[in-house]
């Protein structure tokens, strides 16, 4: 009898271990260093003279004019896309001046722009 109960509780145990193994994988990439604090120019030159591919999949500080807002999206200098970590974040104005911490995901030859997700608003 107790090898029945065990039998079918340990599909459900680990069930729940792989759930919670999954979970804590996950990257908080608003507490890593970047590797590089540039302007969003000299980042989106990098990537037009094909420099910037060891950058792909890091964190990197970007000062930047935010330019516009599409949705969730923040742009800056009409180059740099970011996707915001926190939608509760307070957005700056367009015409200002920020410093943002994100990490590189792509980068578009066509388009000609850099996109950054889970970015942060940095407080100089």
């Amino acid at each position: 009898m107790n090898w029945k109960i065990f039998r079918s509780v340990l599909p459900l145990i680990a069930l729940i271990a792989f759930a919670y193994y999954t979970t804590s994988l996950k990257t908080d990439y608003s507490k890593e260093e970047p590797v590089v604090s540039t302007d969003s120019h000299e980042l989106t030159w990098r990537f037009q003279m094909n420099e910037g591919s060891e950058l792909l999949n890091k964190v990197v500080q970007v000062k930047g004019k935010v330019t516009g807002y599409d949705s969730l999206l923040l742009i800056l200098d009409h180059k740099v896309i970011c996707q915001l970590h926190n939608e509760e974040m307070t957005r700056p104005e367009v015409g200002d001046s920020v410093s943002l911490k994100g990490r590189c995901v792509t980068y578009d030859d066509l388009l000609e722009e850099l996109r950054l997700d889970h970015v942060i608003h940095i407080i100089d």
